[in-house]
This record gives structure tokens, C-alpha cells and sequence, in this order.
């Protein structure tokens, strides 16, 4: 019996691999090769951690707490451990490997995160399907899979890979449902849309603000096509708007109610109580813009895009300290590159496909969302993953499609 326990880490191991193969061979052959790739060097990223531990204790000192908790009762009543946050990620697979295997689960944890981690090129894939017609090309799946943050994020035994797909692929399967007309809607489609969405959000509440702008999107663009008067439809514009906020506000009450904490979502009344809540993440040593805070409202509309821009580029070149912050750094250089670039280059295209609209709307209303009680690169880094991981497709994207017409203007 001893034999066999201490037998099933590497027997777990084993199926991962061999179930991401047989995955990536039947619903990505295209990217066979770089999902093979992009797997073994995040083995190989475990392999040195767990001899060296340079990447740090974090994660552990994170959710070893949870596991530990979750042995306690898995045998009596883990259904306490439905509810949102860190428990249902627990309940959902950590916690029974952890306590079936011991210490050496928290490999087979970390196996699970980077094997997820891969699989994320699958919804970029296709959001990049719908929003521009054609598959990613392998260059840029390489890109996405080997990139630095997204690496290091999945290699640990936290809940960020099965966060950040769950986003991914709720975000593809809203978006195809969009661009679908509802006949074409199976029932399976139908519930996979929900349990993707209802798992993203379950997991982590902040993630809603990936989905509001396609929610808002959907409710008014049914006022749009409506054949009714002009003069009523602002009318219903109004209306759907106000039941779209009500219907968030429910949302967020009833995961406070779930989980019987409020992660920030509730207790902001006041301008001193929303400057209160924005000091809380003043902390570590990797914070930007420290005290500069909105102290009116109308400071809010320099506030928030600034915050935004923050979120999503940090650290700044001046916040380097140490040779992780330089690469992390180098990295959102390269991505605000990307933008700077695509951006020049995409107008046209932007003007003409509502899709792509969609898409960097969502990225933006994150961005300011998220961004607006952030004041850490390193919370920033890791809340942010899914709108870089769609940045980095979707401007590589625009950048190849413009280069394609150039081409097709000069051969003509």
C-alpha cells in the first residue's frame, strides 16, 4: 500500500502530461509543438523552484492554510467549502490532491496550474476567430504561451491559471454567442456559457468587470435593433441600464452573503470611504503613485485613467529596484509597444469591426475598474494577466492585418 501512495505523485504527473497531449493533438494540432514547449519549460520553471525556491513561499504561505483546513474536514462536511473565493478553488481539486497525496501534492498542484496555463491558447484562439477571422499564427501563439508574467503566474499552486482560462473562456463563449444568431444556440452551448461565467466570477468577484461591458452591450444593442419610436428608445435605454446596475449590485450582494466577506466589494460609501479602502492597498514593496489619491469627485476623472494606464504598464521603468521588477518592467514596454503600435496602424479596422470595439472595451472598463483600488505592481501584474494575454494577441494581430494590406496596396 506504501508502494502505491508513494507511487501516485508520479502517476498523477504522468496523466497530466498525457492528457494535455492527447488535448492539444485532437483540439489544437496546430500548436501541438509549442504546447509541448510551453509545458516543459514551466516544468522545468518547477523543477528549479522547488530546488532552490527562488520564486519565493507566497503561494504556499497563500493557500497551505486552505488545504490544510480542507483535510480537517474533507472527510466530515466540505461542503463548507462552497463558497467563493479561495475555498471553492480548494474544494474544486487542490484540496483533495493535497490531502490525498501530502507535501508532494503541491507539485502535482503546480503540474495542474501550468498544464491550465498552456490550455489558455485554446480561448485566445478563438476569440481571435471571431474578432478577426482567422487563427492565431504560431509566432504569436508562442508569444502568449512563453510569456515571462503568464509563466511565473502558472507554475504556482494558487488559483491564478484556472481564474484567468474560466475569464478567457467565458469571455469566448459570450462574444460567440454574440456573433451567433440564437438558432444556431445548442443547449450546450447554453449551459457551458453559464458555467464558465458562473465559475470565473465564483472564483474570483472581481472578475466581473470582464463580463459587464458584454452584458450592457447586450441589453442595449436589443433596444437598437427594436423596431419601436425614436423617441422612446433613450427611455429604454435607460431602463435596461438601471436594471443591468440593479442586476450587478445583486450579484456582488448575494457572493458577499456566499462567502460571508466582502474583499472590498461593499463598506465604500463616501469619497473618505473610498480613499480609505484605495490606502489598504498601499503595501509591499513594489507600490506606484503612492498618496495621490481623488479627494473630490471630480478628481475621479483624472483618477481612474491614470490608475488604469498604472494597472496595466506597471512596474514604470523608475520603479525598478531588483532584477524581477527590470524584467516585469521590460515586459510592459513591450506590451505598451504593442499598443502604441497597433493603435497607429488599427484605426481603420477599429472603425469597421464592432467585435474588436467589444473587446477593447472590455479590456478597458477592467482596467479602470480593477485599476481604481490598485496601488501594487505586483496585485496588478497578476489581476491583469487576462487583458494582457488579449492584448498581446489582439495587437500582434492588428499589426499582421496591417501589414497584409500594405502588402496587398503595393502589389496592386
Amino acid at each position: 500500500m506504501n508502494i502505491i501512495f508513494d507511487f501516485l505523485p508520479f502517476l498523477l504527473a504522468s496523466i497530466i502530461t498525457i492528457l494535455l497531449v492527447i488535448w492539444a493533438n485532437f483540439f489544437c494540432n496546430k500548436y501541438l509543438g509549442i504546447v509541448v514547449i510551453a509545458f516543459s519549460v514551466r516544468l522545468l520553471l518547477i523543477v528549479i523552484h522547488e530546488n532552490t525556491r527562488v520564486f519565493g513561499e507566497a503561494d504556499i504561505n497563500d493557500f497551505l492554510p486552505y488545504f490544510e483546513e480542507f483535510g480537517k474536514l474533507w472527510d466530515k462536511d466540505v461542503s463548507s467549502f462552497i463558497k467563493p473565493h479561495a475555498p471553492f478553488y480548494t474544494f474544486l481539486y487542490a484540496g483533495w490532491i493535497f490531502n490525498a497525496v501530502g507535501e508532494s501534492g503541491l507539485w502535482t498542484i503546480r503540474m495542474i496550474s501550468a498544464a491550465l496555463g498552456v490550455a489558455t491558447i485554446a480561448p485566445l484562439n478563438g476569440i481571435n476567430r471571431l474578432v478577426f477571422g482567422k487563427s492565431l499564427s504560431r509566432y504569436q501563439a508562442l508569444i502568449v504561451t512563453l510569456w515571462p508574467t503568464w509563466m511565473f503566474h502558472t507554475r504556482d499552486v494558487g488559483r491564478t491559471s484556472i481564474s484567468v482560462l474560466l475569464v478567457l473562456l467565458s469571455i469566448y463563449a459570450l462574444l460567440g454567442t454574440l456573433a451567433s444568431s440564437k438558432a444556431q444556440l445548442s443547449p450546450k452551448v447554453k449551459v457551458l456559457t453559464f458555467l464558465y461565467l458562473f465559475f470565473a466570477i465564483f472564483i474570483r468577484i472581481h472578475y466581473l468587470a470582464y463580463f459587464v461591458p458584454i452584458f450592457f452591450f447586450t441589453l442595449l444593442s436589443q433596444v437598437n435593433k427594436s423596431n419601436i419610436s425614436p423617441y422612446i428608445r433613450p427611455i429604454l435605454y435607460f431602463i435596461f441600464s438601471i436594471f443591468g446596475f440593479l442586476l450587478i449590485i445583486f450579484i456582488t450582494a448575494i457572493y458577499q452573503q456566499l462567502s460571508q466577506e466582502t474583499y472590498g466589494l461593499s463598506g465604500v460609501g463616501s469619497q473618505e470611504d473610498a480613499v480609505s479602502f484605495i490606502k489598504g492597498g498601499e503595501w509591499g514593496g513594489s507600490v506606484y503613485l503612492e498618496g495621490i489619491y481623488p479627494n473630490t469627485f471630480i478628481d475621479w476623472i483624472w483618477y481612474l485613467p491614470l490608475h488604469a494606464f498604472y494597472f496595466m504598464f506597471s512596474p514604470m521603468p523608475w520603479d525598478i529596484h531588483n532584477a524581477f521588477v527590470a524584467g516585469s518592467s521590460l515586459q510592459s514596454l513591450i506590451l505598451l509597444f504593442f499598443c502604441y503600435k497597433s493603435s497607429h496602424l488599427g484605426i481603420k479596422l477599429l472603425k469597421r469591426n464592432e467585435m474588436l470595439r467589444l473587446l477593447l472595451l472590455i479590456i478597458l472598463f477592467a482596467s479602470l475598474s480593477l485599476g481604481a483600488g490598485v496601488k501594487n505592481a505586483g496585485s496588478a501584474e497578476r489581476w491583469r494577466l487576462p487583458s494582457t494575454l488579449i492584448l498581446i494577441t489582439t495587437t500582434t494581430s492588428i499589426i499582421e492585418y496591417s501589414k497584409n494590406e500594405k502588402m496587398k496596396y503595393i502589389a496592386c
